[in-house]
């Protein structure tokens, strides 16, 4: 069945239990990602117990239509409800989907994030067609929904900001959620001890170039040049001695990104086809980078140091940590793991 915002939002409150599996899909991979994890986390709050959590590709599931429903119907060790994971999902989990939709009666759970899929799509008939299963476009967000969703982050922060001021950020965020959000996170961490968050502090931190500057420092990153890292590190905690949050998220959704990618071409998509779902698209001048990125990063790397960062941010927020120290230490090892 197709989902709205608000039957979205109501699923998180009070999930209908004839909802056997969800699919979110559209261009705004922030959002897709924020929505399968929050989704796969009603089901399982521990995404890394493998107990209880099986993660799977298109690749794996191409060719055997039993795949999904085995995986689903696996009885978990140590009990308790069972989640499969489908990252960049394609037509060819249409066939095993069916079957599982069709067949299984069990209470395991299955989320689905895909691309931008067409209304042709077949994967995306079947998902707003079935009653046992969820769809939901994440496309970017309309100055409304953004506000929205700026207002929500400042007020959970424990701060404040006018309606001008908000109004301000959504004019000049809003290609992509996560970035948005990282974003709002940077603001609310430059407004330290401020409650109330003014139109100057939103314009001297967003759009001040901190954008190029974050790019840089990832494809530093996953380039696994020490050097260039450093400096651009640097340069950056000059600027803003509390980015730490920033860098981690910046270098989290970078990955995000090489993870889909990865994905689509294992399932036999070129280069061109798998990097034309990403949004905003690769930047030409990073062209080359991204590319060979993807050579020395497999799924099982890019998953490691998505769950590393996820970890890192929780160590950044820890109390009696040095937000700087953790976010320096956990990039100079991931920086090592690019050339292994």
């Amino acid at each position: 069945m197709k989902f709205n915002n608000s039957q979205l939002e109501a699923f998180y409150t009070k999930p209908n239990p004839q909802i056997k599996a969800f699919l979110v899909f559209g261009q705004d991979e922030g959002a897709i990602r924020e929505i399968f994890f929050k989704v796969a986390q009603m089901i399982v709050p521990d995404l890394t117990d493998a107990f209880r959590v099986a993660e799977l590709t298109p690749l794996n599931l191409k060719g055997n239509a039993s795949a999904l429903y085995d995986e689903a119907a696996a009885i978990s060790l140590m009990g308790g409800r069972r989640l499969v994971k489908v990252d960049g999902a394609d037509e060819s989990v249409v066939e095993p989907l069916s079957l599982f939709l069709d067949k299984y009666d069990g209470d395991s759970f299955v989320v689905l994030n895909a691309g931008n899929l067409t209304k042709a799509s077949k994967l995306r008939k079947l998902a707003e067609s079935s009653e046992k299963m969820a769809a939901y476009a994440a496309y970017a967000d309309d100055k409304e929904a953004l506000r929205s969703i700026i207002a929500a982050d400042i007020k959970k922060a424990g701060k404040t900001a006018d309606f001008a001021t908000v109004s301000w950020l959504a004019d000049n965020l809003g290609a992509d959620r996560g970035l948005t959000r990282s974003e709002i996170q940077k603001l609310i961490t430059f407004a330290g001890d401020e409650e109330n968050i003014t139109a100057e502090m939103a314009q001297s931190i967003v759009g001040d170039g901190s954008a190029a500057s974050m790019d840089d420092l990832v494809y530093a990153l996953a380039d696994g040049n020490f050097a260039a890292l450093d400096k651009v590190m640097a340069r950056i905690f000059a600027e803003d001695d509390n980015a730490a949050v920033a860098i981690v998220r910046a270098a989290m959704y970078h990955f995000q990104r090489l993870h889909l990618t990865v994905a689509r071409i294992a399932n036999g998509a070129s280069y061109f086809e798998a990097a034309k779902y990403l949004y905003p698209p690769v930047h030409f001048k990073k062209e080359d980078a991204f590319r060979a990125q993807l050579r020395l990063w497999n799924s099982a790397k890019i998953e490691r140091v998505l769950r590393y960062l996820i970890d890192t941010e929780i160590e950044c927020k820890t109390s009696g940590n040095v937000p700087k120290t953790v976010c320096s230490a956990a990039l100079l090892n991931i920086c090592r793991l690019a050339k292994k």
